[in-house]
């Protein structure tokens, strides 16, 4: 299985399929498109955007704008924009980004 060893720094348009092992963070302009596992959690930042249809494994702080249609195994914590599909889950458990 392909994957994304330790944090990932979006800064532009981003489309991920496998797995990132550390946090995702998404900088001012970028756009993170996310089919695969995100098991260190996920960081929004104002002014970025993100797509997710696979699992966040902990949090997301999202102060940008969220598409969820897959899974949160922890809280959408943030002042951002979050839009949830029908089938989208988060599970509200407190599970905080990994320590970077």
């Amino acid at each position: 299985m392909d994957q994304h060893i330790g944090d990932l720094i979006v800064t532009e348009m981003t489309i991920i399929g496998s797995h990132v092992t550390g946090v995702s963070h998404v900088k001012p302009g970028g756009n993170l498109i996310a089919s695969g596992g995100l098991s260190g959690g996920l960081k929004i930042e104002a002014g970025a955007n993100a797509i997710v249809s696979g699992e966040v494994g902990r949090n997301v702080h999202n102060d940008g704008n969220l598409v969820l249609s897959g899974k949160v195994l922890g809280r959408i914590l943030g002042s951002g924009t979050v839009v949830k599909s029908a089938g989208a889950s988060v599970s509200g458990d407190d599970r905080p980004l990994d320590a970077v």
